[in-house]
This record gives C-alpha cells, structure tokens and sequence, in this order.
C-alpha cells in the first residue's frame, strides 16, 4: 500500500478535521461581506424586488465575482445617506456625484444611467427651456433627492412653491390630483409607478416631458470613514468590469425592462 495513503488511513478523525479546516481557511476568509445602505426607487432599487431590483443586483454581482459578499439595509434615502456618511455603513447605493457628497464619499464607476424628467398632467401644455421657466409653478420633490437644492433656488426666484413628500409615488398622487403642477421623476421610475401603483384612468392623467432635467449616471458611495475604502471601491470596479465585459451586465438589464424582478403582487395579469 502507498505510505501516503496508509499514513492518511492511520490518522485519527479527530486530527483529520483540525487539517481539513485549516486548508479550507484561506477560502472562507476571502469571503468577505459590505454592508450598504439602500432605498427605495423601483425598478432599479426596491426591497420587494426579485434580486433587489436592477441596480441591487449590479452591485451584488460584481462584488461577488471578486469573493465578497453583499447584505442590504432599506432606508429613507436621507437617512442612509447620513448613515454610511458616518461610517455605519460600508457605503450607499444609487446616488450621482455632488461637490458636498465627494468630501465624505468615494465614488466607484458607474452604475447605470438614469434619465429625470419632468412629469406633468396630461393637456397642460407644460414646456421648459430653463430652471427660470418653471420658478413661479408649484413643484413636487423628494426628499434626500439631488436636483431639490436647484428647485428650491428656481422657485426663490420666480415666486412659486417647492412642495417636498418623502415618495416619488405620493408625488405622483397629488400631481393626479391637481395639487402641484409639475414634479421631477427618474422616467423608468415614474412609468412603473404609474402602470402599477394606479389605477389605468388615472395614470392616463399623467405624462412627461421629452426635455430631462438629469441624464447623470448613478454610482456606489463608499464611505471615506472607513478603512480600506479605497481598496474595497477598485475591487468593486474590477468586478463591474467584469460583469460588463462577460455580458451578464446587458442580460439583467433586459430582465429588468422586461418586469423579471417585479414581485408577484406587482405584476399585471
């Protein structure tokens, strides 16, 4: 009989697991886990959704084809925000760049694209070249959201009125309802809400305009409070890229367009 084989025969159990285990230890400890603040915004982030919704799934994805492991946490988008500011979170997902957000935040390459429009009732003639143009209207937001600061200076200018709700989707109902005039929405986000949120006669009161008001790319934040920020953000890059390059990046994206992640009670018969 081979020495070897006899000598692994002769070895008590007991040994045996203690060896085992430290030749599985280097695997186990590469697998590592982030946990990140999240939010609300279907389709692309939602807690119902089948993987998260599309952005979730980007981001677990390409961390997980470089060994890490992803939990999310559901929050107001404000709160989130704040919280992995202070480094209660590894990062955030789903934000675009801002002057005051890149002292606290590491950005990683981009995430997806996401177009902000206008929406507005149906009939109303609604048109816009400039901020200047909307300033004496009353405006829907969002609150925690980018372009509220800007909304917030248009209407100091032209006398109108800023109304802030803590949804796009209580946005949408009073904009149905008549109470504000216009109210800016990602376009993807603002159509699922309307086709699953509403009743047809009243999502037919709504429509948007073709002129966006953000066509800015959304990117993973990663704390600056803690260590190895930097070293976490190039690995989640490196694994985006290979997501892009393999071209599952593309084959989520067209199962989310599709309706794959919507959760069962969200789809229409």
């Amino acid at each position: 009989m081979n020495r070897t084989i006899a000598a692994i025969l002769n070895t008590p159990l007991w040994l045996m697991a203690i060896l085992i285990s430290l030749l599985l230890a280097p695997h186990a400890a590469a697998q590592e886990t982030v946990v990140l603040s999240n939010g609300e915004w279907p389709p692309y982030f939602s807690a119902d959704f089948k993987h998260g919704g599309f952005g979730s799934r980007i981001v677990t994805e390409a961390f997980t084809l470089e060994g890490v492991t992803v939990r999310y946490d559901f929050l107001p988008w404000k709160r989130g925000l704040e919280s992995a500011r202070i480094g209660q979170y590894t990062g955030a997902t789903g934000w675009r760049k801002s002057p005051e957000r890149e002292k606290y935040f590491l950005y990683s390459d981009p995430l997806f694209t996401a177009q902000v429009v206008f929406f507005h009732k149906e009939g109303s003639r609604f048109d816009w070249k400039t901020l200047d143009d909307i300033g004496g209207m009353t405006i829907g937001g969002t609150l925690g959201y980018a372009y509220v600061d800007d909304l917030r200076k248009a209407v100091e200018r032209g006398g109108g009125k800023l109304e802030l709700a803590p949804t796009d989707e209580m946005n949408l109902q009073k904009l149905a309802a008549g109470r504000i005039d216009i109210f800016p929405c990602g376009k993807a986000v603002g159509y699922y809400l309307l086709r699953t949120k509403f009743t047809p006669g009243t999502a037919d009161l709504v429509q948007h305009h073709p002129k966006p008001l953000l066509d800015s790319p959304l990117y993973l934040l990663f704390s600056k409070k803690n260590k190895g920020a930097h070293e976490m953000m190039e690995r989640f890059n490196k694994g985006l890229r290979k997501l892009r390059e393999s071209g599952r990046y593309d084959t989520f994206e067209t199962e989310s367009l599709r309706g794959d992640y919507l959760p069962d009670w969200d789809k229409q018969p």
